[in-house]
């Protein structure tokens, strides 16, 4: 449990210009879980596959292998590597695999939150040019919200009152749901 609040601690605010958003521990979670699954996997098959044909069969498991760590590997360095920071000046965003790139405020035209399977991701936008989506999972989402708000960038529509519900909902911790009276 520490180690979550000094990740959260340290992913929110650089100084008190600066704030950051990043990826939700969710993905290095599943990052790890799938590369869990792989190995698992991989031993599994070499245990349960009676083949005719070993060296097929010894080929698929190791190629099964290389496919799920790939995908729990990129899991974990997008998680380890992604991040936007806002500044005074600009937007700088680094997501990977892609490279940094920065923006000035005044190249952000609008921003509006979009309607994803209860994600309510916030795209951003310079001129017609989608530069960034951020989903709920993002450590520091909220404050994204909060400072496209005080800029007059983020599009205020239904979708954006129920993001705002939603966001108000995830601090609810779910015992307070069942306590009595």
């Amino acid at each position: 449990r520490l180690f979550l609040c000094r990740l959260q601690r340290r992913n929110f605010v650089l100084n008190d210009k600066k704030i950051v958003v990043r990826p939700g521990i969710v993905y290095l979670f599943g990052g790890i879980l799938c590369i869990a699954v792989g190995f698992f996997m991989f031993w599994g098959l070499g245990q349960a596959l009676p083949s005719d044909d070993s060296v097929t069969a010894e080929i698929v498991r190791w190629l099964l292998l290389l496919f799920i760590l790939i995908i729990g590997l990129y899991s974990i360095l997008f998680f380890s590597l992604s991040k936007i920071q806002l500044d005074d000046e600009n937007i700088s965003i680094n997501k990977f695999p892609l490279k940094r790139r920065d923006y000035l405020w005044s190249e952000i035209t609008h921003a509006k939150i979009t309607n994803e399977a209860l994600a309510y991701p916030c795209v951003i936008y310079a001129g017609e040019k989608k530069i960034a989506k951020i989903p709920r999972a993002f450590i520091g989402y909220e404050k994204l919200l909060n400072e496209l708000d005080r800029r007059n960038i983020l599009w205020q529509d239904d979708l954006y009152v129920e993001a705002r519900i939603i966001l108000e909902m995830d601090k609810v911790k779910i015992r307070d749901l069942f306590r009595k009276g």
